[in-house]
Parts: C-alpha cells; structure tokens; sequence
C-alpha cells in the first residue's frame, strides 16, 4: 500500500480530498434536509444524480428503483468494480431534518447513517476525476436506495439480479476503520391475528386476537437460540385494538429474525409458524362461543446470511489502506449491511467505516463532529485503486470472475 500512496496522482489526490473535506460537508448538509425514508428517496436521488453528472463521471444514470450511477472508466482489463453509499433513513416523512450545530458537532436524523458516506463518494469521484486517476478496470459510484430495515436491501438486490461486478465495496459503518467482512442474515415477519371482534362484556367469552398475540409473544420469548453462531430474535411492534372495553378484531406484531447461520435462520421461522398457529389454535379452544379466529404469517423482507474468509484479499486491502493512513482498523464480523447480498453470491464484498466522528445513530439526536473526516474518503479511494490496479501496482487487484 505504500507504493500505491506514493505514486505522484495518488498524493495529489489524498491532498485534495483534504482540501475538500469542507465541500464534503456542505453537501453532506444538503442531503440531510432532503426527506429520504426507504421506498422514497427520490428527491435524494436526483440529488445525487446532478452532483455525478457536475463531476463529470461517465454512464450517468438513474435506474427504475432510484439507485443513481457514474462510472470512472478503466484503462485496462481489470476487474469491475462498485463503490456503493445508500441514500435512504430510517425516519419518516415529516421529521424534523433542520441542522442544528453545537460547537464543532453538528446535530440532525440520519446526517451519518448515510448521509455522510453519500457525501464521501462525490469526494472520491471529483479527486479521481481531477488528477486524471483510471484503474485497470471500471469504478462505478452507486448511491443506492432501500438498505435500510424494511428497504430489505431492495436496491442492491435490484443491481445484483441485473449485472455483475468482480467486488463491491458499502461505506456504511460508524467506526472510520471498521470492516464488515461477513452478512448476518435476517427474516422480518408480520404475524396478524383476526377475529370476529365484539363489546368486552357482551360479547364476552370469543376468541380475542390480542390474547392470541400475547401467547404467541410469549411463546417467541421463551426461544433458546445459540450463541454462535450469533442468532436473535425481536418482537419490535405490535398493533391493535380500538378500547379498553372492545374486543379487537385485528391485531398484528413484526418479528425481527437474525442469524450468521442459514440454517438458524430456517430453524426459526419454522419455530414463529408453529408459534403463531398454536396461539391461534389455543386462543380457540379456551372460548366455546364465536368464529374460530385465524393467524396470518407474511414475511416482510429476507437478507440472505454468509461469509468469507477474514484473511481475503478484499479485507486485506481494506486494513492496510487504513494502516498506511494511521487509522485503526478493526474488524466488525457482525452486521448486516448491503454488502450481505455480493457476498452470499459469492463476490468478493465488504462494509467499511466513513471518516468523522459520530454518535446517536437511529435516533432524532444523530450527531456527527468532522475531525479529521477526510481520512474516511482519502481511505476508501485508495482501497478502490488497490482492489482495481494502479499501473504496475496489483499487490490487490481482485481476479475477474468468469
């Protein structure tokens, strides 16, 4: 890594993305007062869309889910890759996104997460493009839609179901020298439970689908799961009801499934089946009066699990682009990011940290302070030219698949 960094380009570059670590943040501002909920990043995209285009990034364009691309061509017949931010948050239409800053710490929903790492790839792309930087195969810059919770990593899955890539790197992790190497699977589910619905005391004595919803929580709560490999389980909402004195007709919950393990996973979601038929089942066998009431089980959303090995070159490349600059790198062997779906198809993916400080993620106090933030991006750039191929420099170019 550091005859990458020493190359003449490359150390203007690095400069460069020091001098604009102040245009980073003003963009990263920008961003957070366009409302961006997953399935609704529209008005971000096109954001996104204008900044690669100003850039000057070739192949510019929008695709029919709002993932935006811009392509820096490469020079040679070098490996294809992607360097992916997601433009979406986990807040709802109509938060409050105003900027508010406290000394040298800015306070807004979602100005990290990942807002800051949008901001990163258009820093990245203007040095590439300015110092006339090409590795030996395409870079492509992905601001991508739907990673998070209910987006179920929609956009990833759309790229992936549509192209190929030879590596595909997310920034998308709070720590500045952190890596995500491995993809914790998740199934997400809503278990409804319906029934014919009547006055407390006059109807008294029918099957009651909140009553049915507390066994099956009950049940859910009671789950032994292993410790590794790593296996959760939330139950995260429930609904339902209309009074004190009404027995509802509907009520639901949203189950929340992760595990390293496929087969955990499946083990599961057999488990939440039996679960919610068996609080249906006992829910009507306690009341003789009324309609039988019914469980309904939808899945809402599926990440797929999967590994690599921590010794792989992409993770090779990240630590050491962290090391040469300083930083610590560390590995993070706990998430679930949009690097879950290349990896479970077997392509070299990893999640890596964004520069800054930061704290309060996923929730409306986020803070972000930009001390030394410029090395997340200075960082990031040099391990895309490393897994590409700079020159003469393949130390970790990653191998073409098929």
């Amino acid at each position: 890594m550091k005859k990458l960094i020493a190359m003449p380009a490359v150390q203007e570059a690095l400069a460069f993305l020091k001098e604009d670590d102040g245009q980073t943040l003003k963009e990263q501002l920008e961003m957070c007062g366009i409302p961006a909920p997953s399935h609704q990043e529209k008005d971000r995209a096109d954001y996104c869309l204008k900044k690669f285009q100003e850039i000057g990034l070739e192949d510019v364009h929008m695709d029919e889910v709002y993932n935006v691309f811009g392509t820096i061509p490469g020079k040679g017949t070098g490996p294809r890759l992607m360097l992916a931010a997601h433009t979406d948050t986990v807040f709802p239409a109509g938060t409050d996104l105003t900027v508010r800053k406290e000394g040298n710490r800015y306070y807004c929903p979602g100005i990290n997460d990942d807002t800051r790492s949008v901001a990163e790839l258009f820093s990245i792309a203007r040095a590439m493009k300015k110092y006339q930087i090409q590795g030996q195969g395409d870079i492509v810059f992905c601001a991508n839609v739907c990673e998070e919770g209910l987006g179920d990593l929609k956009g990833v899955k759309y790229i992936f179901g549509r192209d190929t890539y030879d590596g595909f790197v997310s920034i998308d992790n709070p720590v500045p020298g952190g890596i995500v190497y491995t993809a914790t699977g998740s199934r997400r589910f809503r278990i409804t439970f319906r029934g014919s619905g009547g006055h407390s005391f006059a109807d008294f004595g029918i099957p009651n689908p909140i009553h049915a919803m507390g066994r099956a929580i009950s049940r859910i709560a009671d789950w032994q799961v292993p410790q590794a490999p790593k296996t959760t389980f939330n139950v995260g909402v429930v609904e339902g009801g209309t009074s004190v004195n009404t027995i509802a007709g509907e009520t639901s919950l949203l189950l929340d499934i992760r595990s390293d393990s496929p087969q955990e996973l499946e083990r599961l979601t057999q488990e939440m089946r039996l679960a919610a038929d068996w609080a249906a089942e006992t829910e009507n066998s306690r009341w003789a009066q009324g309609q039988p009431m019914q469980a309904e089980v939808v899945q809402l959303g599926e990440r797929p699990a999967g590994t690599q090995d921590k010794d792989c070159q992409i993770v090779r490349a990240a630590w050491d682009a962290a090391e040469v600059l300083g930083m610590e790198a560390q590995l993070r062997d706990e998430s679930s990011t949009d690097a879950n779906i290349p990896i479970s198809l077997g392509i070299p993916a990893i999640t890596v940290g964004r520069g800054g400080n930061e704290g309060g993620v996923h929730t409306i106090h986020e803070w972000f302070e930009p001390e030394e933030a410029y090395l997340g991006p200075q960082k990031n750039m040099l391990l895309m030219l490393a897994l590409s191929g700079l020159d003469d420099f393949l130390d970790y170019q990653l191998p073409k698949r098929g």
